[in-house]
């Protein structure tokens, strides 16, 4: 949904990875870095948190911007995204007009 949708509102290139471990590899061995990243807490083996945590205390990522996109509402978790270097947290929306903002407000972000 995220890739379609930005797709329509923007030329942005999109990276995807399924995993923590697949962005840290691509991190690790690109030539260059991402002008935002954008997790999901609920990931395989790694969770959003822990990988928002592994991204921030890295010198060479610390200062890509990251924007949590996911499901989980939860205010412990949120407050807990945001003190561990998140600086936007989104709750995944119902409709696609929501979504369309949400994306927009990403891509506004430098």
């Amino acid at each position: 949904m995220f890739s379609r949708l930005l797709d329509e509102v923007s030329d942005s290139k999109l990276t995807w990875f399924i995993s923590c471990e697949d962005l840290l590899k691509y991190l690790k061995t690109s030539n260059g870095f991402p002008d935002i990243i954008v997790l999901d807490m609920n990931m395989p083996r790694i969770d959003g948190q822990t990988c928002l945590k592994t991204i921030k205390k890295e010198a060479y990522w610390h200062h890509i911007p990251v924007v949590i996109l996911s499901t989980g509402n939860c205010p412990i978790a949120i407050k807990t995204a945001y003190e561990g270097g998140a600086i936007k947290y989104f709750v995944k929306p119902f409709s696609i007009d929501d979504y369309r903002r949400i994306i927009q407000e990403i891509l506004n972000i430098k």
